[in-house]
């Protein structure tokens, strides 16, 4: 962090330390005229104190940062002047406060405080422990401008079912505006209105409801006044808006002709009923004999009444002090008790092909002649079979049907009391996660041995038991939100009216870490090692080709060592190289021989002079002379030779590497 981040950091600091240490408080002063004394030559000056008389030469050092958010009202009908503020201090500590009043001409101090007064307002506040004192600003004040209106009261409220009629009094003043606020008990929102004069009806409030009432009122260029005190008023009750939820069943005691129907509806939404429901009216009566209608009354939620067999009409009402509710009206054949039925549904393999419709055909074991006969849409897969006796036995088809043809049926048995006639089969684990497992069975057609109400698929272990019932349409179920490393046992549960069996049970582990989980992050882990293997191998061959080139180490070759060693010293021989036994020399030809210096093992300070090669009748010498020899110095001479061959070799004598280098002149 740079100097500068730190000082500004350290500054922060500072100040929001200094901003801990400020403590406030709300102050609040009211003031009559009888409060109020002048300062003896001081005419323009009214205090509450005569210590805060000062003399005129006196120049107050105000402190506006101890008084804020300053507000101030005057309430005409007491005469009394109120202001409102948060004092700031180091410290807690219990302060007094006093109001200064200046004006620019003389006053008398009683009746400075009037509804046309205009004057400039210090506050002046005293410590009691140490008794420091600081002074506020100085606030010009229009008295006009701030006159308050005295808080109403309500004075009396009366009640409908959805409205609230409001009188209230606001004194001896008059105001030129009231708005009313009001809410539901269970709401936290108000709702507010403007009325001109009192009373004022608030309208479309639910009825047999509670709410919260106040009332605040102003002058025409004054203040508002403060809310009123709530009220809580409560509508009245009003005729249930609702008819009732009706369900009905129709229970048969064998051969003889009265049946029981047995009505069960649902109590109504508090804003439905609109009241205390007091109870319920049920009228029943047969289609073909109307004069034998009956009507009962009960409180409760269901009634049982003793039937024919033959066609009904029952009315429901549900009615509290104010009246009743809608109708209910429900047809009811009691001939065929169709308060028995079974709901079937079949699977969607029907639709692979375009199904226009499907047929339902049922019957009874006792009586197959007898046949029954249901249509449904082709997009619907499930279907309502009315008329079910309680203690038969039932085969059900449903067949496909597309246009003029016909699919093979799907058949299953069932009973009112049993449901479908299968029992569950072949219970296996399919798949266990890390936080789910799957289970799957079968279904296979039985004759029930017991009276089994239901099937349960239960999930039991240390964390807590799941159950959910299973129907025959259902084959496989998943659990989630498991936990890992966690064992649980899965089993089938049989439901009978005295007690419940264990049908097929399972005990599955959940593993620690999921197969493809850990392939998941596996794969990606060796591709990227893989792939950084490569990149390292390539970019190191790469790197080395281009920015560390391979220098060759003459310490590793026999000539670079005897080049590097410097101990070395020559032996001063002068060798001789005679041509005449590897060339045939011709006396019309000349040849040359350019005898140069390539390399140099003597030392820098040692004179160099180069060789030269002579040839005598004799032969051709490689000769180099002394120091001390007057030997002419040259550069690279030329000497005569006979024809060589094109090829050329190094000659070393002593100390000095020499390359003989082949050419050939033309003579004269």
């Amino acid at each position: 962090m740079s100097g500068r981040g730190s000082l500004c950091v350290l500054i922060c600091v500072f100040f929001f330390c200094c901003a801990l240490k400020s403590v406030f408080s709300i102050q609040e002063l009211t003031v009559t005229g009888k409060d109020l004394k002048d300062c003896g030559k001081q005419k323009n000056v009214c205090v509450m104190s005569s210590a805060d008389c000062l003399a005129a030469s006196d120049v107050l050092t105000a402190t506006p940062e101890s008084f804020v958010n300053m507000s101030c009202h005057y309430l005409v009908h007491e005469e009394s002047f109120t202001c409102r503020w948060i004092q700031m201090s180091e410290i807690r500590t219990e302060t007094v406060s006093t109001f200064i009043f200046r004006r620019t001409d003389d006053v008398y101090c009683p009746s400075i405080l009037n509804f046309f007064s205009r004057f400039n307002l210090t506050i002046k506040s005293k410590s009691v422990i140490d008794q420091k004192e600081q002074f506020s600003d100085v606030y010009p004040v229009y008295m006009e401008e701030i006159v308050q209106a005295p808080r109403p009261v309500i004075m009396s409220v009366n009640v409908t079912d959805s409205s609230v009629n409001v009188t209230w009094n606001s004194g001896i003043i008059t105001v030129t505006k009231c708005r009313i606020r009001y809410k539901h008990l269970n709401t936290e929102s108000w709702t507010e209105t403007a009325s001109n004069e009192s009373p004022f009806v608030i309208e479309g409030l639910q009825a047999f409801s509670e709410y919260r009432l106040s009332v605040s009122c102003a002058h025409e260029s004054g203040r508002w006044s403060d809310w009123s005190d709530e009220t809580r008023v409560k509508t009245s009750e009003s005729s249930p808006s609702a008819s009732l939820s009706l369900s009905y069943y129709v229970a048969s005691d064998g051969n003889s002709g009265v049946r029981q129907l047995l009505l069960l509806w649902k109590a109504l939404d508090v804003t439905d009923a609109r009241g205390l429901i007091r109870g319920y009216e049920v009228s029943y009566m047969p289609i073909k004999q109307p004069s034998l209608k009956k009507t009962i009354h009960t409180a409760e939620l269901k009634a049982v009444v003793l039937v024919r067999a033959e066609e009904y009409e029952v009315t429901v009402w549900a009615f509290n002090s104010a009246g009743h509710s809608p109708p209910r009206r429900l047809r009811v054949d009691a001939s065929r008790s169709h308060g028995s039925s079974l709901r079937i549904r079949w699977d969607r393999d029907f639709s692979a092909v375009n199904v226009s419709e499907f047929a339902i055909e049922w019957s009874a074991v006792t009586n197959p002649i007898r046949k029954h006969w249901q249509r449904v849409d082709g997009s619907t897969f499930t279907a309502r079979l009315t008329g079910i006796e309680p203690d038969e036995n039932y085969t059900i088809s449903v067949f496909p049907v597309y246009d003029s043809l016909c699919g093979p049926p799907t058949s299953i048995s069932a009973s009112l009391q049993h449901g479908a006639l299968l029992d569950l089969d072949r219970f296996r684990l399919v798949n266990v996660t890390q936080s789910s497992l799957v289970v799957q069975w079968t279904w296979k057609e039985a004759k029930p041995r017991v009276n089994v109400r239901q099937y349960r698929l239960v999930l039991e272990g240390a964390h807590g038991k799941e159950s959910l019932s299973v129907f025959p349409d259902k084959q496989q179920h998943t659990f989630d939100q498991l936990h890992a490393n966690a064992k649980y046992s899965v089993y089938i549960q049989g439901e009978t009216t005295t007690w419940n069996f264990s049908k097929a049970s399972l005990d599955v582990n959940t593993p620690l870490i999921d197969y493809d989980e850990m392939m998941r992050f596996a794969v990606p882990v060796v591709l990227l090692l893989l792939i950084f293997g490569i990149f390292s191998v390539s970019s190191r061959t790469i790197f080395r080709e281009y920015f560390f080139p391979i220098v060759a180490n003459p310490r590793y070759s026999l000539i670079g060592r005897w080049l590097l060693n410097p101990h070395l010293k020559g032996s001063g021989k002068i060798c001789v190289l005679k041509l005449e036994s590897l060339f045939q020399f011709d006396q019309q030809e000349k040849n040359f021989i350019q005898v140069e210096r390539r390399v140099s093992l003597i030392s820098e300070h040692e004179e160099v002079i180069p060789s030269k090669i002579s040839t005598t009748g004799e032969g051709t010498t490689l000769w180099k002379p002394n120091s001390d020899a007057h030997a002419p110095f040259s550069l690279p001479e030329y000497v005569d030779l006979p024809l060589l061959a094109d090829n050329s070799d190094y000659v070393q004598t002593g100390q000095i590497s020499t390359v003989v280098h082949l050419s050939e002149k033309t003579s004269d």
